[in-house]
């Protein structure tokens, strides 16, 4: 049965985030910096803290996150190929603020969608690569996946795009994903990947709805310390 491969595939992809391709590698073909620029004077003390302070404390972008801490709801469609009938599920998910607001841990439970899934996340935003990123791990693979995607307007639309193994093929394969942040209390995200000829299709719907019945306080979000937000 090619259910449970192909649904590894998806779990693989579930990163949510925000959210959120893979960086492009450097240029190895760049060359060395010529000596005249090497000869530049190193920073003084002031500057090194103000690069610290511009690359290592959370910022706008981070603000942003916190619209998905809370306990939340999910409706989840799944979709196996292109064309095929769509399988239903409910789940439930858990997100709090880690490191002094830099981070949001994701403690994931998508149901049944033919098999039980449970998967942890870690969302942040990247202010040397000026990118939303996300971390995933999941009960069905042993495979860390990541992905990284910017905002769009507002930033109520955050599109990002990764590469995961696919298990069935044994390729590695392109996926594109958008998180839609519809209010305070619901967002939606979308997984595409292409399908067996090459046309992309969307395999993953979730829609997540807050749990107002069931506020979390963890010790992570209680007592982390909210430094000053820096645009």
């Amino acid at each position: 049965m090619k259910t449970q491969p192909r649904l590894t595939t998806l779990m693989v992809m579930m990163i949510g985030l925000l959210s959120v391709g893979v960086p492009a590698q450097a240029d190895e073909t760049a060359g060395a910096p010529a000596a005249k620029d090497n000869a530049k004077a190193a920073p003084d003390n002031d500057t090194l803290i103000e690069t610290w302070a511009q690359y290592g404390m959370p910022g706008e972008h981070h603000q942003l996150l916190g619209r998905m801490v809370g306990r939340w709801k999910l409706a989840v469609k799944y979709w196996m190929t292109a064309g095929s009938p769509m399988v239903e599920s409910s789940g439930s998910c858990v997100r709090e603020w880690a490191l002094g607001r830099r981070f949001v841990v994701e403690e994931f439970d998508g149901g049944d969608l033919a098999l039980p899934f449970q998967g942890m996340a870690i969302y942040g935003y990247d202010a040397f690569q000026q990118k939303y990123t996300s971390v995933w791990v999941d009960s069905l693979s042993t495979a860390v996946t990541t992905s990284a995607g910017v905002c769009r307007d507002t930033c109520d639309t955050i599109a990002f795009t990764g590469k995961h193994g696919d298990p069935w093929t044994g390729e590695v394969r392109d996926s594109r994903g958008v998180t839609r942040f519809v209010d305070k209390d619901t967002h939606v995200l979308e997984l595409y990947e292409p399908g067996s000829d090459g046309k992309e299709f969307k395999m993953l719907e979730i829609t997540y709805t807050r749990d107002a019945e069931q506020p979390t306080k963890s010790a992570r979000q209680s007592n982390a310390p909210r430094p000053a937000l820096k645009k």
